[in-house]
């Protein structure tokens, strides 16, 4: 049995990507996680979704700066059901038992950015010299 984790746009109920995969399961920016989510809220290796010794799916937090929430409450590690919501971020993951075989494309980059309206660029205003020491050096 494989599990689909299935990423919910938050501002029209939509899902907007999913992931068929067998834990355990890394979710993160990190281009090397199994669920690779390009947000600013979410860690580079957020949380691992995995089986406990009982077989049961659980999540636990890697350390990542805004935790992780089951039922709008923020755990370290706890245990899952399909069906359960969790939060990473401000990115909500619905999790699913499923027959489905495992899409070999499924760790594909979902960028946040595409599911939101555009942002605009940060403008960075630098005075440089080129090929003159840094003022600390003279």
């Amino acid at each position: 049995m494989n599990y689909k984790f299935v990423l919910i746009d938050r501002s029209n109920g939509n899902d907007e990507a999913e992931w068929i995969l067998t834990p355990p399961v890394v979710a993160g920016r990190c281009p090397t996680a199994d669920i690779t989510i390009s947000d600013e809220s979410i860690s580079r290796r957020h949380c691992q979704f995995f089986l406990d010794p009982y077989g049961s799916l659980a999540v636990r937090d890697l350390g990542s700066k805004n935790g992780i929430y089951v039922d709008e409450r923020r755990v370290e590690k706890t245990v899952v059901s399909p069906g359960t919501e969790v939060r990473i971020g401000r990115i909500t993951l619905r999790l699913e038992l499923t027959d489905e075989e495992i899409d070999d494309d499924s760790n594909d980059v979902v960028d946040i950015l595409d599911l939101d309206e555009t942002q605009p660029m940060k403008i960075i205003d630098v005075d440089l010299e080129i090929g003159a020491p840094p003022d600390d050096v003279l």
